[in-house]
């Protein structure tokens, strides 16, 4: 268990905001979170679903979710100098 000899409670700095800068992400991130939440809100409310709901909304999420992965591959800052490709012991 812990120690707290300083009495000292450790309160984490507050997170920034999330930001989004690019629309094409926004609506890719939309895609992914919101084809999913369509499918179980449309399986809960009906007692049927519709077979082409469930394949459009297979295919949305997985379109989306590939091109966040792709997008995501080779944008990025370069790396810092001296900054090398694992961690140091």
């Amino acid at each position: 268990m812990y120690d707290n000899e300083s009495g000292d409670n450790f309160v984490p700095p507050e997170p920034p905001p999330i930001k989004i800068n690019n629309p094409v992400t926004a609506l890719l991130l939309i895609g992914v979170i919101g084809a999913p939440l369509v499918w179980v809100i449309v399986g809960m409310l009906l007692t049927f679903e519709p077979a082409k709901l469930g394949i459009v909304c297979v295919l949305i999420f997985v379109g989306c979710f590939v091109a966040l992965v792709v997008r995501s591959q080779g944008g990025g800052s370069p790396p810092r100098e001296g900054w090398e490709d694992g961690t140091a012991l």
